[in-house]
């Protein structure tokens, strides 16, 4: 007798074209409208009219020009070669040995507090994500994949330490420079104010994080067959890769070199995104140059290291086009016009909303903006202008609006396959959506009623801008 196929989710460039085909044929069924633009005097960008909207001409976008989208989103799109060029540098990095026996010494040193270790980097990761979107640390994916192997955990856990501890920061945004900056300023509130607050809920998504994580990677410990990814672990054990701690803890002069040269790079990094206002193509420069320095300080010739720097930037071409094709969804969407229709419609649902739930229902108006709108600071232009007067009208304060954009914004990028923050730190361990999700639906969960207590406490003591 035949068995039934189990159901299986679509690869995701399947899924994601999908999602683009869906955006294209909505073009043609919901109402084009549009809100005017005005330029906000304190941030000196163009923002919503939320008293303008006007229906417009129909723009239905051809279904053959998809691929035109898709394209195009990959040709101009400076994330993507900071994805790759970031995988490729951290390849000749890993090449040199440095990071293998620098960890090896560190577990040889704490042989027994391995726990202790992945907790001091879940809480290095959260502190970092306060200010840095996850997608920026594409680049340290590969040193935890083989931190955690070397622990006894999997690569899942390596993804779940930036994505969970990182993003879970990120998503309320103590000092965001690109969604909580921008926000407060088209909300009028001073740069980064309400930081208390943040911060005491900054702790609170770090505790539960770090719950799920531990939890989840003490199961693979004790036995290797529990974890989601074990046939991925399995194909890297047969491959060589997974480098346990049983050799001679030892390190050559080089390697020390090409340690002090990637944390120097780190440095340069974050000193040029936060004072110089470096974005992804500064960034990518960058990492070319610690791909150029470290090869050469690890006495590797020329040749080597482009083969090396060659290799990573291969196992990143999936991640670049995932992120082409997430792109081209919000174009088609705002080509079509129908963009400002749909924001506009989530913005008077919850007006109509009871005041006791008017803050969960902000936050999830916002997940739901995430789906059509990905960008951090894309959407505080479109939904900020709105929602300020909408939270006016109900005696909501600013502030909240803020965090209800903030929660939205980032939570949401955790599950949805648009996010490039999400697939292109999936691709770096070669963990599969479809495996993610298995382990994130219980967090993603919690991260909801969590966010929705928050909104709730929020409006309870009126919020404000300190």
């Amino acid at each position: 007798m035949s068995q039934k196929k189990k159901f299986q989710i679509p690869h995701v460039f399947v899924m994601l074209v999908m999602f683009v085909i869906v955006a294209t044929a909505m073009t043609y069924i919901i109402p084009a409208g549009e809100f005017a633009r005005v330029k906000n005097e304190a941030t000196g960008k163009m923002i919503v009219d939320a008293t303008s909207f006007t229906w417009v001409e129909q723009c239905p976008v051809s279904f053959f020009k998809i691929p035109n989208y898709i394209v195009k989103a990959l040709a101009g799109s400076s994330l993507i070669w900071m994805t790759i060029f970031s995988a490729a540098s951290i390849e000749v990095i890993l090449a040199t040995g440095a990071f293998d026996a620098a960890i090896n010494i560190m577990i040889h040193k704490y042989k027994s507090s391995e726990k202790l270790l992945l907790i001091g980097t879940i809480i290095v990761f959260g502190i970092y994500g306060m200010r840095q979107n996850p997608v920026s640390m594409i680049g340290f994916i590969p040193v935890l994949v083989l931190f955690c192997r070397m622990c006894g955990y999997d690569a899942l856990v390596a993804v779940a330490v930036v994505v969970l501890a990182a993003g879970g920061s990120q998503s309320i945004g103590p000092v965001a420079p690109a969604t909580t900056a921008i926000a407060q300023g088209f909300a009028d509130l001073p740069i980064f104010s309400g930081i208390g607050y943040r911060l005491v809920l900054c702790a609170v998504f770090l505790a539960l994080n770090a719950y799920f994580i531990v939890t989840y990677a003490m199961k693979v410990k004790k036995d290797p067959k529990n974890s989601l990814v074990y046939d991925l672990e399995e194909n890297a054990r047969k491959q060589g890769l997974d480098t346990s701690a049983d050799k001679k803890a030892t390190i050559t002069v080089r390697q020390i070199l090409v340690l002090i040269v990637f944390f120097v790079s780190v440095l340069v990094q974050v000193y040029g995104g936060i004072k110089l206002g470096w974005g992804n193509t500064e960034i990518a420069v960058a990492f070319v140059w610690l791909a150029v320095a470290g090869g050469i300080v690890g006495g590797m010739m020329p040749s080597e290291i482009a083969r090396h720097f060659s290799k990573g930037a291969a196992k990143m071409m999936t991640a670049a086009i995932m992120i082409g094709i997430a792109t081209a969804i919000s174009k088609v969407l705002s080509d079509g016009k129908i963009i400002d229709t749909i924001v506009r419609a989530i913005a008077n649902v919850l007006m109509a909303c009871p005041a006791f739930i008017q803050g969960p229902m902000m936050f999830i108006a916002n997940v739901l903006i995430n789906v059509f709108i990905p960008s951090g600071s894309g959407q505080a232009a479109a939904v900020m202008p709105l929602m300020v007067p909408v939270a006016d009208l109900i005696g909501m304060t600013r502030q909240t609006v803020v965090l209800a954009f903030n929660f939205g914004d980032g939570l949401g990028n955790y599950i949805i396959p648009m996010s490039s923050a999400l697939m292109a730190n999936l691709m770096a361990a070669g963990v599969s959506y479809g495996t993610w999700m298995k382990f994130m639906k219980k967090v993603f969960v919690s991260w909801v009623v969590l966010a929705c207590i928050a909104m709730i406490v929020a409006q309870m003591i009126h919020y404000g801008p300190f």
